[in-house]
């Protein structure tokens, strides 16, 4: 049984959402579960202090209680497991959460996908989120405007872009329905805009294609815009 997950890691803000190349491997050094990613800051890792750099993170192979930060093939740090966090991982699959104070990063959170969320740290108060997210994308482009809507925009925006309950309680933010008024009043440029830059809390669009993260290609975005323009109300 999934242990409830502790209060204050569940109550994230889209504000303090950002999402970046980030990559899931499988296997990698041996591991049938792993994630790695560039993380564009330094950070720590129970009491080691990391550069921003490409790492690895999966299960420890010679202990489960251990989560192990890899650089290539080097071990760069190891994070003793607080405990196993269940929730909605549909929107976590992929992540790392880090607790930010002072302008300090401290490795929080790791969702593997195939895993269930570790804890490997929790800052009591005082502190807010940086989360590093993947959707999950596969790397086939060759998609319709609702086939990429559905596997990027509809985990937060729900089907059709009707709303997802579950999301907006996630993020504790009322995410746009895309059908409504304010939204489609917004011009092309304007909705291109919010795609592949972002706005307030919503970070860009991301898509995988040969094993790297980027931002939606022009007629990715165009094909999705498209499909935004006939859910209109």
């Amino acid at each position: 049984m999934q242990q409830i997950r502790l209060q204050g890691a569940t109550a994230r803000s889209l504000l303090a959402f950002s999402l970046f190349t980030f990559l899931a491997v499988e296997p990698a050094f041996g591991q049938a579960h792993a994630v790695r990613v560039e993380i564009p800051y330094a950070f720590t890792v129970g009491s080691k202090a990391l550069p921003a750099g490409t790492y690895t993170f999966s299960l420890a192979v010679d202990s489960p209680a251990w989560v192990e930060v890899k650089v290539d093939a080097a071990t760069a740090a190891r994070a003793r497991i607080v405990t196993r966090l269940g929730g909605p991982t549909e929107f976590q699959d992929g992540s790392l959460v880090f607790d930010k104070s002072d302008g300090t990063r401290v490795l929080s959170e790791v969702w593997i996908p195939g895993v269930d969320g570790i804890l490997v740290h929790a800052t009591p108060k005082g502190h807010s989120h940086d989360i590093l997210m993947t959707s999950g994308l596969g790397s086939n482009l060759n998609l319709s405007g609702k086939a990429a809507f559905d596997r990027t925009c509809r985990k937060c925006h729900g089907p059709e872009g009707a709303g997802e309950e579950r999301a907006d309680k996630f993020f504790n933010t009322a995410i746009p329905r895309l059908g409504s008024a304010d939204v489609q009043s917004k011009s092309e440029a304007e909705l291109k805009e919010i795609i592949t830059a972002g706005k307030r809390g919503m970070p860009p669009v991301e898509i995988d294609e040969a094993g790297f993260r980027h931002r939606l290609p022009p007629e990715l975005v165009d094909s999705v815009i498209a499909y935004v323009r006939t859910l209109k109300r």
